[in-house]
């Protein structure tokens, strides 16, 4: 198809350094020997992983190629990992610019590679490989990759470092996640002799607006994309985070045993009034949960002296819940945090201390000494926006490109994420299907042909109860997930929840009806339920075991629902940049697969 969008794009913004289109030719070139090194033969009887060393890549600098034998491996961070299979491992140095520095790891079995390409992502603001991911998926029999972003040190020297810095800045936003794609398609075909026959990306958080990014801006990258909790409005997500910030900070600050009884309080008010059983102890729908803070405020007594909120922490809760306005306007810049996910790990991180990484973008554009109690929720807003939007955020829903070579993507969020706006993705999700409309028209029978058309290639599964990623105390995991959560967002196992499915959609037609997820306790389920395609939420059927899924139904939710959708104005990302057509591509790396 003609990308009559790209090439208006392309025309207001150059493309970056290292895009597919200012690489093409270097890309084919690049391609064609390693079609010659490969062709015909299997990895041990074409190349060897230590040749790999040699393979010439524009930009690249190949620094490991190791073959690493079955059994226990320790990654160079020290992370110890068994039951691994053989394979090989490339690492390589992206410098696309010369302020570039992206690490890269590729992970290839030896044996029983399932012919899929697997690029996964990364949390807050990167800077590290995520080992645990590619120790989870190598199994599974993928080509599996992963990168750093090219944020080093933010890691450990926090994501100040970056500003001044506009190309690292383009790096973390798009560019990192593209590159790694592209070079390790080549690399993989260098070592097996042929193309991937289908790619897929799966991430959560940071990882969950790499595929975001990757759908909308690279549409040919990927045939299925899993993007959990997604970051991907990101600047108006640094000033949610900052709202909360000034909201907190000083008297107002949050104690652990004060968000668990905030928790408390909202289950025990509003369970089975959602739509949810009674004896739940989170909320199926907390948007159907109206709980006033003021209920918990301190009355004197000095039996809830730990547990009570004083007059600054009420207001403070209420700013939670509403999100950022802009004071001289009214609009919403922003979704505010939902009731139910205060007791879930990451809450007090974002409240009450200094915002840090993911707050970062506010540093690259004001300075390094900005004082966030000054930020000006109106005009600084707009300066913010000016500079950052088109760079870093997601917003725009013209997904026809990535739709139109039969690219699916799965959004999973769940429902008590005390990190990132679960709202933030229903609101994006519900402009998907509003740009599915047929112009003028806005009947519920207009809505429910453009959700279908919608569900043909997106769907949004919410999981109530549960937290950023992992955890919480509603259902949200995979049987049998070897690797617990960790540090520096490990695969999550919402995306592993995803995957599979995403997979026997992709490569049979199958479309996830429901995803069954699990409580998993020491090892042991405490229960499963089914989850749902958006709109629809599971309900009990009214007989059978309430701790089996198989006693739950997905049953749409009728409710004309609040989901704190920000102004247009806030949604405006202009030019975003690169959009890179499909058409633009280089052919030689697309799909060898005739589904199309």
């Amino acid at each position: 198809m003609r990308c009559i969008r790209c090439q208006r794009h392309a025309k207001h913004r150059p493309l970056a350094p290292g895009t597919g289109l200012h690489h093409a030719a270097s890309v084919r070139s690049a391609a064609l020997v390693a079609f010659l090194v490969g062709i015909g033969a299997t990895p041990a009887a074409a190349v060897t992983c230590a040749s790999l060393a040699g393979l010439a890549l524009p930009d690249t600098t190949i620094t490991a190629a190791q073959s690493v034998a079955a059994g226990t491996y320790t990654a160079p961070d020290g992370e110890i990992f068994t039951n691994l299979p053989t394979f090989c491992r490339i690492a390589a140095t992206l410098t696309p610019t010369s302020d570039s520095n992206i690490k890269i790891e590729v992970w290839m079995p030896y044996s029983g590679w399932n012919g899929r390409f697997l690029g996964t992502g990364n949390g807050g603001i990167a800077g590290l490989i995520v080992w645990r991911t590619l120790a989870f998926f190598l199994p599974l029999n993928y080509a599996v990759a992963n990168t750093d972003m090219g944020t080093s040190p933010a890691a450990t020297e926090g994501a100040r470092v970056l500003t001044g810095h506009p190309e690292k800045q383009i790096d973390f936003a798009t560019r990192s996640t593209n590159l790694m794609t592209v070079r390790s398609k080549q690399i993989i075909k260098a070592f097996y002799g042929e193309n991937p026959k289908y790619s897929y990306f799966s991430g959560c958080s940071t990882g969950g607006g790499q595929g975001v990014h990757e759908a909308l801006q690279f549409p040919g990258d990927y045939d299925g994309i899993v993007a959990g909790a997604p970051l991907f409005n990101n600047t108006h997500h640094t000033v949610a985070n900052g709202w909360n910030y000034t909201a907190f900070n000083g008297p107002a600050k949050i104690t652990a045993d004060q968000a668990t009884a905030i928790t408390a309080a909202t289950v025990n008010q509003c369970a089975g009034k959602d739509g949810g059983l009674s004896s739940d102890n989170f909320l199926r729908d907390p948007r159907d949960c109206h709980w006033d803070p003021a209920e918990l405020q301190c009355t004197g007594g000095s039996g809830d002296a730990s547990t009570c909120l004083t007059a600054p922490q009420v207001a403070a809760v209420r700013k939670l819940y509403e999100g950022p306005i802009n004071p001289r306007t009214g609009e919403r810049i922003h979704a505010g945090r939902l009731r139910g996910g205060e007791s879930n790990n990451g809450f007090q991180a974002g409240l009450g201390s200094v915002p840090g990484s993911t707050n970062a973008m506010i540093y690259w554009v004001f300075g390094n000494d900005f004082d966030w109690l000054t930020f000006d929720f109106d005009r600084e807003m707009d300066t913010l926006d000016d500079e950052l939007a088109a760079r870093s955020n997601a917003n725009t829903t013209d997904l026809e490109e990535f739709r139109s070579h039969g690219g699916k993507l799965m959004l999973t969020h769940g429902f008590a994420d005390p990190l990132v706006p679960t709202l933030n993705t229903v609101a994006y999700y519900e402009r998907l299907i509003s740009s599915q409309t047929r112009e003028g028209r806005r009947s519920e029978e207009d809505r429910n042909e453009a959700l279908r058309r919608t569900r043909e290639f997106a769907r949004l599964f919410l999981l109530p109860g549960a937290g950023h990623c992992s955890g919480g105390a509603g259902p949200y995991t995979v049987k049998g997930d070897p690797f617990p959560p960790g540090p520096n967002h490990p695969a999550p196992p919402i995306a592993h929840l995803a995957l599979e499915p995403l997979v026997q959609w992709v490569e049979h037609g199958i479309a996830p009806d429901r995803i069954i997820a699990y409580q998993v306790t020491g090892g042991v389920t405490d229960f499963s339920r089914p989850i749902c395609p958006y709109p629809a939420l599971p309900r009990y059927g009214g007989v059978g075991d309430t701790t089996k899924a198989s006693s739950f139904v997905c049953a749409d939710d009728r409710d004309h629902d609040d989901n704190q959708p920000p102004a247009p104005k806030y949604l405006n990302d202009g030019d975003n940049y690169p959009i890179v057509s499909i058409d633009n591509r280089d052919r030689d790396h697309s799909h060898d697969h005739d589904n199309r």
